[in-house]
């Protein structure tokens, strides 16, 4: 995988992170220590994309 892609991919986890915990969340008693590893997971998944926005030249992730 060309690193191009790789910030996609990290978009894409965090989409499907942000439909997990909604889902969690419309459960009629959703499970705090599911939506605890949703958040996080999709915070690290974050985190990673701040940091190759930090790293690309232009400063976004799109390249």
């Amino acid at each position: 995988m060309t690193p191009r892609y790789f910030p996609h991919r990290l978009q894409g986890q965090h989409a499907l992170l942000e439909e997990a915990l909604a889902e969690e969340l419309g459960r009629p008693e959703p499970d705090i220590r599911v939506l605890s590893r949703i958040k996080k997971r999709k915070l690290q998944v974050k985190d990673r994309m701040r940091a190759l926005e930090r790293q690309t030249p232009t400063g976004g992730l799109h390249a």
